[in-house]
């Protein structure tokens, strides 16, 4: 019998559609690392105006395996998201998905800078770069289906700039 793959549609699959999208952003994202972004605790600083333990914990912040992030670390820093660059957000966005789809103890405050911060502009970008260009065809799948799935399976409060979101992004990329 033919295994299904780890993006195959989940009633194809047999898996429940929330083990099947974090199948989706991980294999989506799977080799996406910082690449000299700014990374959580640099941002934490920034937010800040200036923090000289974020400062020294940033030496120290995972670089290479978004996978490795510590929840922990994301949830005691919600507002920071805000202060990423593009390639900071593109290494955190897959983390911080899986969290709200596991349904992980997350600060509604990062879910909600998250959202905000997955916005495009009217030009199609994030953080000043071209959505299309920060985020591979699979990525952008899969941030659509995350969207999708937010509006379908979150309490009403949130899934209205999950709407937004996803409107801005089909409309201007």
């Amino acid at each position: 019998m033919k295994r299904p793959s780890k993006t195959s549609k989940p009633a194809a699959s047999g898996i429940k559609q929330e083990e099947w999208l974090l199948r989706y952003i991980e294999d989506a994202f799977e080799h996406v690392s910082l690449s000299g972004g700014i990374d959580i605790h640099r941002a934490q600083s920034m937010d800040d105006y200036g923090n000289m333990v974020e400062d020294q914990l940033a030496k120290y912040t995972e670089v290479i395996d978004w996978r490795r992030v510590p929840v922990t670390i994301l949830n005691e820093r919600p507002f920071a998201v805000t202060f990423l660059d593009a390639h900071g957000f593109r290494f955190y966005a897959p983390a911080i998905m899986t969290m709200i789809v596991n349904k992980a103890d997350v600060n509604s405050n990062l879910e909600d800078s998250f959202i905000c911060n997955l916005q495009v502009d009217v030009h199609g970008q994030i953080k000043g770069v071209p959505f299309h260009s920060l985020f591979s065809v699979k990525q952008r799948a899969a941030i659509v289906r995350f969207l999708k799935f937010q509006i379908h399976h979150r309490w009403p409060n949130t899934y209205g700039d999950s709407e937004l979101t996803l409107t801005r992004i089909l409309t201007h990329t």
